[in-house]
C-alpha cells in the first residue's frame, strides 16, 4: 500500500487494529491516547496527528514503515517539525537496542 495522505495513514492503522482485533479504545491504552484521536486519526478528521504517536501506532501493529526517497525537488521553505524537533521518540530509541 502506497500512503499518500494522513488518511492513507489511519486507513493503515484502522487495518491492522481490525486484523489484530483491538478496539479503538484497546489502542488508545497502548499508545497512550483517546479512542476519540484513534477514531478521528483512522477517519481522517485530525488534520495534524503526532508523527511520535503515528509512529508508535505503526510499531504497536506491527506495521512496517518503507520510505523509498525519489529525486526531486527540495523544499527550502521553513517547515514546522513540531515535537520532532525535540529528539528521536523514546519508543524507537528502545526498539534499535
Amino acid at each position: 500500500m502506497i500512503l499518500k495522505t494522513i488518511g492513507d495513514l489511519g486507513l493503515a492503522v484502522r487495518e491492522a487494529r481490525h486484523q489484530r482485533k483491538l478496539t479503538q479504545k484497546q489502542l488508545a491504552e497502548k499508545l497512550g491516547t483517546t479512542q476519540e484521536w484513534i477514531s478521528q486519526f483512522e477517519t481522517g478528521r485530525l488534520e495534524n496527528p503526532s508523527l511520535g504517536t503515528v509512529l508508535k501506532a505503526f510499531a504497536t501493529l506491527g506495521i512496517d514503515l518503507n520510505i523509498a526517497g525519489l529525486p526531486g525537488p527540495v523544499r527550502d521553505d521553513d517547515l514546522d517539525t513540531g515535537d520532532l524537533a525535540l529528539g528521536e521518540p523514546s519508543f524507537l530509541r528502545k526498539r534499535q537496542r
